[in-house]
Formats: C-alpha cells, structure tokens, sequence
C-alpha cells in the first residue's frame, strides 16, 4: 500500500494587480471549480457592440516619456499622464487593425477627443467624470484649515503696473490670503467644476473626497549588459517612471474603492480588445460605451453663457497654440473665432495658464523624432467677452471641442475645452 504523501502541493500563490469581476472583453471565459477542479460548461460573455465612446483600462502602468535627451545625466522623466496624441495613435492603430486600413498620413486625419478620465465601480459602469484642476484655483492651508480659493480677473489698484499684453487684465486671488500655498487633489470631480464655474464657493474636503491625485510613479531601472565584461554598457544603465492608475493587489483592499480609467470618443466606432498604450508596448482593455456615457451639458448651460455676455474656456486635455500661451486665432486686438465655432466672435480679457509642458514623440510616417513644442498644461482658463452676443444653438459648438489653431492637433484631441458663463467687468 502506498505511503501517503506528507508534504502537501501548496496552490500557486495569486499575485493579480485586481479582481476580474469587471465587465470581459473576451467573447467567452471558461471557469473551474478549485474545489473539485471538474471543468465546467463555457459562459458565453457577449461582447459590447463597437461605439465611437471608449474607455481605456490600462493593464500596467503607463510608460509616456516628455522627449528629453536619454542618458545617465538626465535621470528618468517623472510619471505622466498620458497627452492627447499618445491616445490618438492608441486608438487609431486598433481602428486601422480592425479594418485593415494603411498605417499613412490618412489615418492621422480620424478625429479622436481624449483623453478625459472616468471612474468606475466594480461592475464596469461609470459613476463620475474626473476633471483636471483649473488654474484660477489654488489650495491655501492644511489640514482642517484647507481650503480652495478663487482667482478672478481683476483691475490693478491706481498706481500699480504690469508687463502684460496691451488689454489684458491681471488674474487675481478675490481674498487676500496670509497662509501659504498648500497642495490638494490634481483632478476634480466635473460636477464641482460646473458649480466652481457657477461662482459657487468649493469645499477642500469635499474636492479631496471626490477628486483624485496620481499615486507614487512606478520607477523601474533598466541596463543593457556587455557580453564581453558582463558589466552595464556605458550610458545604457537608465530608469523609467510609469503611471499607475491602479494599485497594486487591490483585491486585500478595500471592495468599494472605484477605479479609474481613461475616457475618449472616436470618429470611427472601436470593438472590444487589448491595446498597446504608451511607451514598452504596454497593454489596456478597450471597452465600448454607450454614446450617451459621453459627457453633456447641463440644462440652460449655454442660454446663462448668452445671457451674461461672456465665457471661459478651461482646457480638460493640454493645447498646443503658435502664439504660445493663447490661440493663434486671435488678432493683435485679441478677438477671434474659434476654428470649431467660426460665428462666435470672442476677445481675450485674461488668462490663467501654469508652466508649460514638453511635448514630443516619433513620426511613423517618416521614421523620424517629431520636433518638441510647448503645450499648454490642461486645467488653463481664459476669459472671453461675446463680441457679437451669439444664441445658445450657436453657442453649443463649443462644448469639449478644440480650440487649437492647427488641424491636425484638432483632430489628436489637444485643447479640449470646456465653456462656462462668465459676467465681464464693467467700467
């Protein structure tokens, strides 16, 4: 008779980054009992038919460099979100895939919007939209004295001067504050957005409970090894940072933290699959949504943009403009119509614009390195006057659609914009 065996075969220890119980993209998965190990019958999971509404699950985290020079002496570009144009050509290679479609200069013509950001619960469905911080917002104290203040075009005092262009006024903070400047969450829910843009007073609590802020990049080191010596090669010893959207072993976590994903619409509708996003060919899961997931206006919204004579445009992904920090499509007056909405005549009366950010990339086309420009962050507001007092039905054009001069930057998704009701100052 055989010896029973002692020395039990321990289960493979699970090191999965979350809980599959998300909606598949598979259009079959198979289950086992662990218990029995019997097979059990295939569940067909049907897939989502194809939509032009996406969203984005990234599987590892996002590799998305700034286009610095790459050696030992610069050290590893910090975590970055990933801008418009990493999406775009996410979401066009797998639109060309699926069709068979050439890899030329036609395809870079297909009109994506993205990216935004989303929440979702543990069944796959959209709870709230995320939105980057506006730059007339800016966080004062800690702790229980934190809080959200506004800053708001403002004329100076008699006396006071500045280098600002000729009819611009200067933004300024509508308290004075004796506290120093402090830190709060880098993306908001978009409800508080619309109420910050209602002239509502915002809570920090309530901004930090709701919004969201990048977790810690994940920072790996990469070296290349020299056959000969078995040391590093000289200045191929380098690291990359990635961005993580998820945490790791989220399953011994709590069950009802939401996760976030990537938002986008596509001029063409996208099937359900795995992608390749950012740098290292690393993988996401596209998932189709309903068209009505995309965000939408509120009632009345553009009928109080009528009504009180002006706007502002805040940008919810980063722009590109050939005049730098504004639109290329204002005069030497500062009035212009966006390219999107041509019969809406604006002029410029302020600007709240952070540090400029690097762009860059490579061109499959031409198998070169794209010439790096400067963006403007997402989260920029400007204040426009209504030349010529336009309806609401004329109006609506601008609602997240690009205010960026070129073409082609249109159709990657730069320059988002979001419009609001703005009271202009009078004389």
């Amino acid at each position: 008779m055989a010896k029973p065996n002692k020395h039990k075969q321990k289960s493979a220890p699970r090191y999965d980054k979350q809980k599959s119980n998300a909606r598949s993209t598979a259009p079959d998965q198979a289950a086992a009992t662990p218990a029995t190990g019997a097979a059990v019958e295939r569940q067909q999971v049907k897939s989502p038919p194809p939509s032009p509404v996406v969203t984005l699950e990234p599987l590892a985290p996002l590799i998305v460099r700034s286009g610095r020079p790459f050696d030992g002496q610069t050290g590893a570009d910090p975590a970055r979100f990933p801008p418009p144009s990493t999406v775009a050509g996410c979401l066009r290679t797998a639109w060309a895939r699926a069709t068979g479609r050439p890899f030329n200069l036609d395809l870079a013509q297909l009109t994506i919007a993205a990216p935004l950001l989303v929440r979702v619960d543990h069944a796959g469905q959209i709870v709230s939209y995320l939105v980057p911080k506006p730059a007339d917002a800016q966080y004062f104290g800690e702790g229980d004295d934190a809080r959200c203040i506004r800053a708001e075009p403002r004329k100076l005092e008699d006396g006071c001067g500045t280098d600002l262009p000729a009819g611009l006024l200067p933004v300024r903070l509508n308290v004075d504050e004796k506290v120093k400047a402090s830190k709060g969450p880098a993306w908001w829910d978009l409800d508080d957005l619309r109420n910050f843009r209602r002239g509502q007073p915002v809570d920090h609590k309530r901004l930090t409970e709701r919004g969201w802020s990048p977790p810690a990049g994940d920072k790996r080191t990469h070296v290349a090894i020299d056959e000969r010596t078995l040391a590093s090669e000289t200045s191929r010893l380098f690291q990359t940072e990635g961005l993580d959207f998820a945490a790791d072993n989220q399953w011994l976590k709590k069950t009802d933290v939401p996760s976030v994903r990537l938002l986008a619409r596509c001029a063409e509708p996208l099937a359900a699959g795995l992608v390749h996003l950012g740098g290292e060919r690393r993988l996401a899961r596209l998932q189709p949504e309903a068209e009505t997931v995309w965000p939408q206006p509120p009632a009345n919204w553009f009928a109080d943009i009528a009504k009180s004579g002006g706007l502002t445009l805040t940008l919810l992904t980063s722009a590109c403009f050939a005049a730098g920090y504004r639109p290329d499509w204002l005069n030497d007056q500062l009035i212009g119509s966006p390219p999107t909405a041509p019969d809406v005549e604006l002029q410029l009366v302020a600007a709240a614009v952070e540090r400029w950010q690097p762009h860059s990339g490579w061109d499959l086309v031409t198998q070169a390195p794209r010439p790096t420009r400067k963006s403007v962050a997402a989260g920029a507001t400007y204040w426009f006057k209504l030349v010529n007092q336009p309806p609401a039905e004329t109006l609506a054009a601008l609602w997240l659609t690009s205010i960026c001069d070129a073409d082609q930057d249109r159709h990657d998704g730069f320059g988002l914009a979001l419009p609001a009701a703005w009271s202009p100052i009078t004389d």
